[in-house]
């Protein structure tokens, strides 16, 4: 399964955690929390690839070894990966 963790935050966020659970936006906190983690590693893995994307065709534009379909390619590629990693953690709330 995992591991417990204690976690501190402050009463506002906890009264709008509360908020959206009592809602029933999400069906207890633990949940809420499980999922903004996983919103979270997602964002910061998202940010590599668009960094390693970016400095990939900045060097083919540099070198003038790009043609615009190899960008639309790289670009579709990417956008692939991500809808992939959309879909798993829509799955895991």
């Amino acid at each position: 399964m995992g591991q417990k963790l204690l976690l501190n935050l402050p009463d506002k966020d906890l009264e709008k955690i509360e908020l959206l659970v009592n809602s029933g936006e999400y069906t207890t906190k633990t949940e809420l929390i499980r999922f903004a983690v996983k919103q979270f590693l997602y964002s910061q893995e998202r940010m590599k690839t668009l960094e390693e994307l970016t400095e990939k065709l900045q060097k083919q534009v540099r070198t003038n070894n790009i043609r615009k379909g190899d960008i639309k390619k790289e670009v579709n590629e990417v956008k692939k990966e991500t809808k992939k990693m959309i879909e798993k953690i829509r799955k895991c709330k």
